[in-house]
């Protein structure tokens, strides 16, 4: 294998507790109730567009036409845009193992459903030099599942589908990674939990970041 490739929030990073205080943040100024931790975990996989669409729905957002919801997002955009590290870390282990993967000669990417300037921020922040491709929303592909952006990400670092690996953390990444026709391994310490994987179909989530290196150790 020549490259692997990341989903971002769930996957590399948790991400929710700055996602929920953003998320808040615009559900407070429309009335809307607080959501927890547990609940933004499961808003959250296809675009904060759609998380908070669920969110102000369930948490009954007052006075929401088209108009007033995209002001809403604006604000949360605003809001997390403001302070996307500020709680944010990556998951224990990530960081020796990208190193460890970079060490290797692999090819490192990331595909993520969050808006391209926030995603930037955050690898700076946390592991900046660390990837030869990142793309987020915004950037004139498709939201995950289309395998668009991961087709194009491995193209781009001068590699294969069947010499990539994709990794994720939900049911959106397992269809991305069976749509672009690539070896894809998914983790049960993100944003969905294994009985939830399972349900989604999903039987072999691996269940920490040293599963993951263990297995990609095998293949690499």
């Amino acid at each position: 294998m020549k490259a692997v490739f990341f989903d971002l929030d769930g996957t590399l990073f948790d991400t929710l507790p700055d996602i929920r205080k953003a998320m808040n943040y615009a559900l407070k100024a429309y009335d809307g109730e607080e959501a927890s931790l547990d609940e933004v975990r499961r808003y959250v996989g296809r675009g904060l567009h759609r998380a908070l669409s669920i969110a102000a729905s369930e948490k009954k957002a007052q006075g929401l036409d088209e108009d007033e919801f995209e002001l809403m997002f604006q604000l949360m955009v605003s809001a997390y845009g403001k302070h996307p590290v500020e709680n944010t870390r990556p998951y224990t282990g990530i960081p020796e193992l990208v190193e460890w993967l970079r060490n290797k000669g692999v090819k490192l990417g990331i595909v993520s459903n969050k808006s391209d300037s926030l995603v930037q921020e955050i690898v700076e922040a946390l592991l900046p030099g660390s990837f030869d491709f990142i793309l987020g929303e915004g950037k004139g592909y498709p939201l995950k599942p289309d395998p668009s952006g991961l087709l194009a990400g491995i193209k781009e670092v001068g590699s294969s589908p069947d010499e990539a690996i994709y990794v994720g953390d939900s049911e959106v990444d397992a269809e991305t990674g069976k749509r672009a026709g690539i070896r894809t391994l998914i983790v049960s310490y993100g944003f969905r939990t294994p009985q939830e994987l399972e349900k989604a179909g999903i039987n072999t989530a691996l269940n920490t970041v040293q599963e993951l290196g263990e297995l990609l150790n095998r293949v690499i």
